[in-house]
């Protein structure tokens, strides 16, 4: 079980709202509708998923910096969520498993992507630890390869997208 806002439309935190304990199946539908804003490029009800003071990052080495650099705060995560959405079309991915344990939820997904002009198929797995009914941590595993191709950062001229 894990904490959110007893009311959908309430975005309290910690001691300022009241929460109230959910199953694995309403985290699952938090999820979703994480996911949902983000395809749908709704920044502002996407933010709204977010802690104040979440932590974004890709995994990743330096070499795909600044992409790889955890992203915190509320200013850097609109930041970073706008870059986001406005360059990485997202609408063709869909959900293929959501595990949650606890407060942490599992996301696994796939699909077509697209970058400027470039379409290509992913997968992609998100490690979500959430704290009072807000996204305090996102880890995101990509395929880095494909991702540093695409951005122009390795040439691989054998691989295909």
């Amino acid at each position: 079980m894990v904490a959110l806002p007893h009311d959908r439309g309430q975005t309290g935190h910690g001691k300022e709202g009241i929460f109230a304990m959910v199953s694995k199946d309403e985290l699952k539908g938090l999820v979703e509708r994480i996911f949902e804003a983000r395809r749908e490029g709704d920044l502002d009800s996407l933010m709204s998923f977010l802690a104040d003071d979440c932590v974004f990052r890709v995994v990743g080495n330096q070499h795909l910096a600044p992409l790889t650099d955890p992203v915190v705060g509320a200013e850097a995560l609109r930041r970073t969520m706008r870059q986001l959405i406005d360059g990485w079309d997202m609408k063709a991915i869909e959900f293929v498993s959501i595990h949650v344990d606890g407060n942490v939820a599992l996301v696994h997904r796939r699909g077509r992507m697209r970058c400027g002009a470039t379409e290509f198929d992913t997968e992609i797995m998100d490690k979500m630890t959430f704290e009072d009914g807000k996204v305090k941590e996102c880890v995101e595993f990509i395929d880095t390869l494909q991702t540093a191709v695409i951005l122009n950062l390795v040439q691989a001229p054998a691989v295909q997208m």
